[in-house]
């Protein structure tokens, strides 16, 4: 079988390399084509005539030269020389006009008729001269046959040539033995043979039928080549036309790289014109790189080493790179000269495609960043770095805050948008020697290989989280988005990869837990915390079902009068294993997990029944506040809830307060200003907590439909202490109180801060300086003391 394939290829090989010697070698592509043109086949038997005149004229003047030194002496006379010299002079004057006038032929096909008809008429005439029945020169006519059999394409033109040279012949014998031309008597003849008619008979039917013979086999076997030439024709004709048809390069080329053959598609990529061959090298089409690996495929070649399948970048002539898969082998042409044959496949989409299988499987596709399976690569890459420079890296694992309310509220396709932002911002801020990967969701891991100390690693994530505080604009809508971020470094916090990545999350979930938009270092510590949300997501469902969630409430009070005028209700969960637990625990868990609307929708009945109940006993006017999540904020149910609830428990609506995040707000907008205008038209009062962490300006204040500004605590912590803590609370009570909104300041611990805020007309007060969150049975005394208390004064 292989030997069988081998010996195929070596047919083929052998085929095109004789169709390439003729295609180089112009003379031997001209040899090739006489048997297909008439005209090409006349000026042949032209030469081969003046050749068959030289040999005639020498042995004639030898001939002379012998009987003139003989005892016979010169035999011939005057007239026989004269006519036979007049004879060759008119067989030279035609032959010369034949091969100056050959493209008359082409119009005149009879014309090649006349001039085999004047052959024999000359041939006849040389006969008679040189002796008739005797001469030596009959063989001339088998001559004048074969150029028949090899000017004329058919059969019978060359048999009729036949036998007219032996009617000629014939009629000459005739015409001499009839006496009616006189016989040409010649030395070492019996003069008794032109009288003998059997010698006669018996010589014209020898001539005739050599003749006769030589016209039927040289019209046989001229046939038999032309049909084998043709079929020689069409295979090579093929050959070509398919080897110019193929989409793949195919060339021939010296052993120097010096191409002398090429397909069409080989010219069309190498922009070489065929009159080119022989001065062109195989090199100067492929890139600088690949040239030391062609002349290595070469060099092999010659030492009889297979080249195998290489892939190669030809040169650049345009923007975008083209590949080929190269195959190489040997083969002789031309008399045992070494040619080399090379195919070239196009592998430049086999590339591309190869190229977006890797980005694929290596690289996010929404955002273009690397996921997980690079970032594990280049983890491993940061370690081995590592240790060898002696230097640390860090792991920075990145968590949009409230990105689910985004995708939820405005759409997918806004939220990947959003993604692909937030990306982009990312990669401009770290190096380029630093990675950006997206493994998930909107968790983003950075990795900042050889960096010195954790004073780099801040400075970076402090820039990161101003990076993204900055709003995106996109699609008629302007989004807050913040971010929680923890780190880990190597070695610090350990050697395994996957172990680094894992602290990183956990200490993202610390970030989250402590007031989101911040960052936090990874610590041991921050393992038992992990353990301890496991817990309490595995049990939130649980609680909910088992009503282990309790609602404790704290008094807002008035600065003015001391009246407590409002509750704010705080959710706690007392867990049968953890205890009582504070929402920092378990708010944002039931976010993740989708129960934060369950438990919301609890906490607002809760909290309007026991208003409810207070106002029962007597505490009228005294408005209860809860808090709204983002995620509650920006569901579609929202405000079927609240009226349910408020028709359910029997509360008028300008008993409830809502609160919400100024960050919550602030995330979107616009979307914010229509909920919160349909909330405020049910009459319930609306309050923006923690003023002033939220980037909102004096323009959006305007367009919120709410009644109360909540400072935030971090501002209050340090009110009489901190000259810039004290600047931002008044600024916060000036534009409340410009805008006509309560203000009023939570985390009041002190006696110097609640008297900085009185002195600043800060309208209420919430804290620890006047209650601690208590449950609501603990509540209805305090109530009544302080209404007592306001009512005497």
């Amino acid at each position: 079988m292989g030997s069988r394939q081998a010996r195929q290829h070596s047919s083929w090989m052998n085929t095109l390399s004789r169709t390439i010697s003729g295609i180089v070698d112009p003379l031997g592509r001209r040899v090739r084509e006489r048997l297909d043109d008439r005209c090409t086949r006349v000026l042949l038997v032209a030469r081969t005539r003046w050749i068959m005149l030289a040999v005639f004229s020498l042995y004639a003047v030898c001939a002379a030269a012998s009987y003139s030194m003989s005892s016979l002496g010169f035999c011939f006379s005057r007239e026989q020389t004269s006519f036979m010299l007049a004879t060759v002079g008119i067989v030279v004057i035609y032959n010369a006009i034949l091969g100056r006038a050959c493209n008359v032929l082409r119009r005149f096909s009879g014309l090649i008729h006349l001039q085999i008809g004047l052959d024999l008429l000359f041939v006849s005439v040389l006969i008679h001269f040189t002796g008739g029945i005797v001469s030596w020169f009959w063989p001339v006519y088998l001559l004048v046959t074969l150029e028949a059999v090899f000017l004329f394409d058919n059969k019978r033109d060359v048999w009729l040539i036949g036998t007219v040279g032996a009617l000629l012949y014939g009629a000459l014998l005739a015409l001499e033995g009839a006496h009616l031309l006189s016989p040409v008597s010649m030395p070492f003849i019996n003069a008794s043979l032109y009288d003998d008619f059997l010698y006669q008979a018996l010589q014209w039917l020898w001539v005739s039928g050599m003749n006769a013979a030589v016209a039927f086999i040289g019209a046989f076997l001229m046939d038999v080549l032309r049909r084998d030439h043709a079929l020689v024709k069409e295979s090579e004709e093929a050959l070509l036309g398919f080897i110019n048809s193929t989409s793949d390069l195919i060339f021939c080329c010296n052993p120097d790289g010096t191409v002398i053959f090429s397909n069409q598609t080989c010219r069309d990529v190498f922009l070489l014109g065929q009159e080119e061959y022989g001065m062109r090298s195989l090199f100067d089409f492929f890139a600088p790189d690949a040239r030391e690996v062609l002349r290595s495929k070469f060099a092999n070649i010659k030492q009889e080493s297979p080249a195998g399948h290489t892939e190669l970048q030809l040169a650049t002539r345009g923007l975008d790179a083209r590949f080929v898969e190269l195959s190489l082998f040997e083969n002789s042409h031309g008399g045992g000269a070494t040619a080399v044959w090379g195919v070239c496949r196009d592998i430049t989409e086999k590339k591309i495609a190869q190229h977006e299988l890797y980005k694929l499987a290596h690289h996010d596709m929404l955002t273009g960043l690397p996921n997980r399976v690079l970032l594990e690569d280049r983890l491993q890459q940061a370690k081995a770095l590592s240790h060898r420079m002696k230097s640390s890296f860090a792991v920075l694992f990145l968590d949009l805050d409230r990105f689910k309310i985004i995708n939820d509220t405005l759409g997918h396709s806004v939220g990947d948008e959003l993604l692909r932002l937030v990306a982009s911002r990312l990669k401009r801020t770290v190096r380029e020697t630093d990675t950006v990967a997206r493994i998930g969701g909107d968790e983003f891991i950075i990795l900042l290989s050889h960096v010195n100390d954790r004073n780099d690693v801040s400075a970076l994530a402090d820039k990161i989280l101003k990076t993204l505080i900055i709003p995106f604009k996109l699609r008629d809508h302007e989004l807050f988005i913040t971010t929680s971020l923890g780190i880990s470094m190597c070695p610090e916090d350990g050697q395994d990869t996957e172990d680094i990545v894992k602290k990183a999350d956990i200490a993202m979930y610390h970030a989250k837990a402590t007031g989101r938009n911040n960052v936090q270092y990874y610590n041991n510590d921050m393992d038992q915390n992990a353990s301890r949300r496991f817990v309490i997501s595995n049990s939130l469902r649980r609680g909910l079902e088992q009503n282990e969630f309790r609602v404790f409430y704290q008094p807002k009070v008035d600065i003015a009068t001391g009246q407590i005028v409002a509750m704010e209700a705080l959710v706690r969960w007392e867990h049968p294993e953890l205890g009582l637990l504070s929402p920092a625990e378990f708010i944002q868990l039931a976010e993740e997990s989708g129960l934060i609307m369950q438990l919301g929708e609890w906490v607002l009945r809760e909290s309007c029944m026991q208003n409810v109940m207070w106002q029962s006993e007597g505490i009228r006017d005294l408005r209860v506040a809860v808090n709204l999540s983002g995620y509650q904020l920006q569901h579609t149910s929202l405000l079927a809830t609240i009226r349910k609830v408020l028709d359910d428990t029997g509360m008028p609506p300008e008993h409830l307060e809502l609160e919400i995040t100024e960050s919550v707000i602030m995330q979107n907008a616009d979307f914010a200003v229509s909920v919160l205008s349909e909330i405020s038209e049910l009459g319930i009062h609306i309050s923006i907590d923690d003023f002033g962490t939220g980037y909102s300006s004096l323009a959006h204040l305007k367009r919120f439909s709410v009644n109360t500004l909540k400072i935030d605590k971090s501002f209050v912590r340090e009110v009489d202490l901190s000259t810039t803590d004290a600047a931002i609370a008044t600024a916060i009570i000036a534009m409340g109180n410009s805008l006509n909104l309560n203000v009023i300041a939570e985390g009041v611990e002190t006696q110097s801060q609640f008297d900085f805020l009185k002195f600043n007309n800060c309208d209420q007060v919430q804290g620890f300086l006047f209650c601690r969150p208590l449950p609501p049975g603990e509540l209805l005394e305090l109530l009544r003391k302080n209404r007592s208390q306001i009512l005497s004064h």
